[in-house]
């Protein structure tokens, strides 16, 4: 082997050794991110099945939002409940980086891609919002927002649709994925039990 293809070798080497140390340590950060998120989801849980009727849920719900706009890497989301009287949706929790003050703001439960997830209580993941016929822009519109992308969650409990958990607009760009979806999915659901709870000591 002559002298300059052993310095290329040498070279390989060196550059598959750092690639693979870095990629060692974004692995090693990816455990790391998701136990932390494991240990989130248990904190979140155990809050959820001791709230009662009494306790001002918005709380939690905040948590439970800034937890699924971590997991998502999303750049704003809302959570919004299901008015059974009016069949609205209710924007309760908001977060966002232009701080939007969408709270207390009313849409029907029909309308858009929130809309539609309530309505067939099924999950939806819109990478191309503009292309897709379930999307409205009127709370783009009427807030100076872009929507790039975005996930749709229903909150569902007893077969009842208690409201809608939306992420919108990942910091790096990318799509959402499955992946989000299932994260999201734990989330939902603890919010949903702490939502139902709630309701069902109300009832009493």
């Amino acid at each position: 082997m002559t002298s300059s293809n052993s310095s290329n070798v040498m070279r390989f080497l060196q550059q598959e050794n750092r690639r693979l140390q870095e990629e060692n340590e974004r692995l090693r950060e990816k455990v790391s991110a998701l136990r932390g998120y494991m240990n989130a989801l248990r904190d979140l849980q155990r809050a959820a099945t001791a709230i009662t009727a009494k306790e001002d849920p918005l709380p939690l719900l905040n948590e439970i939002l800034y937890a699924a706009l971590t997991v998502t890497d999303s750049s704003a989301g809302s959570l919004l409940l299901r008015d059974p009287e009016t069949d609205e949706l209710v924007f309760v929790v908001v977060h966002s980086e232009q701080n939007i003050r969408l709270e207390g703001y009313r849409m029907d439960g029909k309308t858009g891609v929130v809309g539609w997830a309530a309505t067939h209580k099924q999950p939806v993941i819109v990478n191309n919002p503009r292309q897709d016929w379930r999307f409205s822009s009127l709370i783009d519109q009427a807030f100076n927002f872009e929507t790039r992308n975005l996930v749709a969650l229903p909150l569902v409990a007893g077969g009842r649709v208690l409201g809608v958990l939306e992420m919108l607009n990942k910091f790096s760009g990318e799509d959402y994925t499955e992946g989000d979806l299932n994260l999201l999915g734990l989330l939902g659901l603890i919010a949903a039990t702490a939502l139902d709870a709630m309701e069902s000591q109300s009832a009493d």
